[in-house]
């Protein structure tokens, strides 16, 4: 009896440890997380896995250094279950209407017709100006993962950037690429 009264008052004051240090460090461990995660649904996934962490474990020394590096940890496994976008999911949405194309849908076929061969001449120079007008390091990234089929994580190991400064490039890359290859698809459309 004495022993179960024993275990009740150290679980008592396990679980009030556990509720103070969530209170304590909860603020300042989500903005570390959502400084590092563009979604805040996500950092707050992220918030909630450490502190499942902090509850499933034994006795933790360095309680607040802890659970950064568990936050740490955390991060980077989201980071590596993130699907890169690829060049090929790219959507474009005409002027006229709102239904969206991929950009697959007008790059033509590798056959060898006359006209096929025109657009392919037509998209390889516009693609090749485009890239040209990007950013060294936006270029370096998108030519490594689109064109030659590396990963991000070996374009970081490359680059000599974090994971994180690889997809920020690459998405920069995308983005404007989108926008300015625009018109060419709207021209073709028209064809």
């Amino acid at each position: 009896m004495a022993a179960q009264a024993q275990y009740n008052a150290g679980s008592i004051q396990k679980d009030e440890s556990l509720t103070s240090t969530i209170k304590k460090e909860r603020r300042s461990l989500l903005a570390f997380i959502n400084n590092r995660i563009p979604a805040l649904e996500d950092a707050e996934d992220i918030l909630q896995d450490v502190f499942y962490e902090l509850v499933q474990s034994n006795a933790v020394e360095n309680t607040a250094s802890w659970l950064y590096r568990v936050a740490r940890n955390k991060i980077t496994d989201w980071y590596r279950k993130m699907k890169p976008v690829r060049l090929d999911d790219i959507s474009v949405n005409r002027q006229d209407d709102d239904e969206a194309l991929l950009l697959a849908d007008i790059l033509p076929s590798m056959e060898t017709t006359a006209d096929k061969q025109l657009f392919l001449k037509l998209i390889s120079q516009e693609l090749t100006e485009a890239l040209e007008e990007l950013p060294d390091n936006q270029r370096e990234v998108f030519v490594l993962h689109e064109l030659e089929g590396r990963s991000l994580k070996e374009i970081a190991e490359i680059t000599g950037t974090g994971i994180k400064t690889v997809i920020s490039r690459k998405r920069y890359a995308v983005m404007y690429l989108k926008e300015r290859l625009k018109s060419l698809y709207n021209e073709l459309l028209t064809y």
